[in-house]
């Protein structure tokens, strides 16, 4: 008994100090004497936890201490990932603790909210953390920690693009810790409002600074790593991606950060990178797809990197491996439908368009209700041959398949007008408007709402039937949308254009409602057409003014010249001469007078001649250095004295006609037989060699 007092005394001593190898070494001699001490177990298992050995530690906590420290249970289940048993242990907890009328201690409730966050059972966390701040002094340490997770959790009820209820309408609270402003930005931009999320994030990066004043700057940089790498996102999303691109490497330099920041800037610079520099892309979706990096990424940080290294592999011409990865996505993932586009862009990348489409349509039989598979079924059949009634077809049986006012929305209409008016099929399109536009009505009228029909859908409505020349229907919907909007200067536009056709009195009325153009300098139209190049000026004789003025193609004004009668006469462009030429000579220029002496047809001759230039007796006259060709060892033309290139002869400025010599053969024939003569003449004495 005295040794285990002393053993207790020796590690009290030493937890006291937190030499934590040695605590670990007194509790198992300790243990080895009694193996169920519970505080030696219990000493040994928080020692384990703060060495962040956790499943050693739960290993040790379910060994003889059932139903005791729920906490260092449950926390080390949370730290090991096992979210569902360590949120099953807390609420049988609750349930244990609720029957002998008490309730829940504040760190388990705590430990809860952060399971029920990671495994993104939001309304759960946020009526938890509701729950908590109301307990909470606000002059407590922890309420401004249980705020900011509070709206962390709003935060990502709105990115992960559910409705938030009524009761935790989200607002922004700033100004007190860069963290709250942090999470309120992120709200903000969950909800599209990029413009306020700078301005939060900026915020939170002065209040960084103010409570990190003390710190070194390389700290500082730390912690607001994470501040610059989400306004970088909102820059890419404001497509201000070279702003993004340089703040995205910037926090890559920062060293000793937390691994979660790193990986969302490499991943994100992967996606402003698209297809260009793979190499580097490749290495960067690596770093941010790891495993230590998927337990504590969301369901929808881990969707957009698989997906990005997807987009990766394809962009690299990986077929068979980008395949296989969408095949695997799919287990996981069935609610994916860019997974089948992706699998699809495969075949269509490697020209097989038409196995594309087929696979695309087996898809739309698995899963009629995907409106993507079924877009880019229309999207390809265009694609393969332009085939716009295919395209109608696909998208006709598609709209059957939904309730009534889905068929009938503004952008399925627009398309299917499109493709009809493409085809040719422009009655089709206007029969498909009025559809859309009766079935409108009568759901607005049955609803109570004051617009007769959606102002989109009567817009696409109005500006097909002007196309159409339908114009008494244009100017009634016009008119609709003028009621509806008196300051549309579109809507006002079309009227006008389709009043215009049958009632250019009306036309004039509307025209003096259309607002000024603000910032327009005086234009003189007579000074434009003398200056714009390529404007065929027209022009009205004096005689024929009054007929111009009711129905020529250019009234009479002031300035104008008459138009000229007869045959246009073509100008005759003179011909170029030199400076020197002398009008009087008679006779026309040499008309190689641009070419130099050497191609011209007289010196081509004279090099043909035997005594001309270019003759064998000439030959190895000239500079020093001149470049000579043929020769060389052998006879076999394939040295260059000079040993560089010959330059080429500058490029005639027009052709010349070849001139061709006339050879007298008779002449040849002489002159051969009266060397051959000579020769054997002097062939008497023997050569020396």
């Amino acid at each position: 008994m005295a040794n285990i007092q002393q053993l207790f005394g020796e590690l009290e001593r030493h937890v006291k100090r937190e030499e934590h190898d040695k605590v670990l070494n007194i509790s198992d001699k300790i243990l080895a004497v009694n193996p169920k001490d519970r505080d030696a177990l219990h000493c040994k298992a928080i020692t384990l936890i703060r060495l962040e050995r956790y499943s050693d530690a739960l290993s040790i906590l379910n060994r003889g201490l059932e139903g005791k420290f729920v906490f260092e249970k449950a926390y080390c289940l949370y730290r090991t990932n096992q979210l569902s048993d360590g949120a099953t242990l807390i609420e049988a907890t609750r349930k244990q603790v609720q029957s002998a009328g008490g309730q829940l201690p504040w760190d388990l409730r705590h430990l809860e909210a952060q399971m029920l966050y990671r495994m993104e059972r939001y309304p759960e966390c946020i009526e938890l953390y509701d729950g908590m701040l109301k307990d909470t002094s606000k002059s407590d340490d922890s309420y401004n920690d249980i705020l900011t997770n509070f709206n962390a959790c709003k935060a990502a009820v709105l990115y992960s693009g559910e409705a938030l209820d009524e009761r935790w309408k989200s607002e922004d609270v700033t100004k007190t810790t860069y963290e709250l402003s942090f999470n309120s930005a992120c709200a903000r931009i969950s909800q599209g409002d990029y413009t306020q999320a700078l301005a939060l994030l900026e915020e939170a990066k002065t209040l960084c600074r103010e409570s990190l004043r003390d710190y070194d700057e390389e700290e500082i940089e730390q912690e607001m790593a994470i501040i610059v790498v989400q306004t970088a996102y909102v820059y890419q999303l404001l497509g201000r991606t070279e702003q993004a691109r340089e703040l995205y490497h910037s926090v890559l330099k920062i060293k000793a950060l937390e691994v979660t920041v790193p990986a969302v800037a490499a991943n994100n610079l992967v996606a402003i990178q698209k297809e260009d520099d793979l190499f580097d892309s490749t290495k960067k979706i690596k770093s941010a797809n790891t495993k230590a990096l998927g337990v504590k990424f969301l369901s929808s940080q881990k969707r957009s990197i698989a997906m990005n290294e997807l987009l990766l592999q394809l962009y690299q011409n990986k077929f068979a491996a980008c395949r296989d990865t969408a095949q695997q996505l799919l287990k996981s993932q069935p609610d994916n439908d860019a997974l089948y586009l992706i699998m699809a862009a495969t075949m269509h990348r490697q020209k097989k368009t038409a196995k594309a489409l087929e696979e695309l349509k087996e898809f739309a039989a698995a899963k009629p209700d995907s409106v993507a598979i079924q877009f880019a079924i229309v999207q390809l059949e265009l694609i393969n041959g332009q085939d716009y009634t295919a395209a109608i077809e696909s998208l006709s049986r598609f709209l059957k398949t939904l309730p009534e006012k889905e068929q009938h929305r503004p952008g399925y209409v627009a398309l299917l007008v499109w493709l009809y008016d493409q085809a040719g099929q422009g009655e089709k399109g206007v029969d498909l408007l009025s559809e859309a536009s009766a079935i409108w009505t009568k759901n607005n009228k049955e609803s109570g709402s004051g617009t007769a029909l959606p102002l989109t859908l009567l817009r696409q409505t109005a500006a097909f039937k002007l196309r159409s020349h339908r114009y008494k229907d244009a100017a009634k919907d016009y008119e609709e949308l003028v009621r509806a909007d008196p300051s549309d200067p579109a809507s006002i536009a079309g009227l006008i254009m389709a009043y215009s056709e049958f009632e250019p009195t009306l036309a004039e009325k509307y025209g003096a409602s259309l607002p000024e153009m603000k910032n327009v300098m005086a234009l003189d139209v007579e000074s434009l057409e003398r200056v714009v190049p390529g404007l065929k000026r027209e022009y009205v004789s004096s005689e024929n003014a009054g007929a111009a003025i009711g129905g020529g193609r250019r009234p009479l004004g002031p300035g104008s010249r008459p138009r000229r009668t007869g045959a246009r006469r073509l100008r005759k462009r003179k011909p170029l001469l030199p400076k020197n030429h002398d009008a009087a000579t008679p006779g026309t220029p040499d008309p190689e007078r641009w070419l130099p002496k050497r191609d011209r047809a007289a010196a081509r001759l004279a090099r043909t001649r035997k005594t001309g230039g270019g003759s064998r007796k000439d030959m190895g006259k000239g500079p020093q250095g001149l470049n000579l060709e043929g020769g060389g060892i052998g006879g076999t033309g394939s040295a260059r004295i000079a040993g560089r290139e010959p330059i080429a002869p500058a490029a005639p400025v027009r052709e010349i006609p070849v001139v061709e010599e006339v050879i007298d053969v008779a002449a040849i024939a002489k002159a051969k037989s009266s060397s051959s003569a000579s020769k054997k003449k002097k062939g008497k004495s023997k050569g020396k060699w």
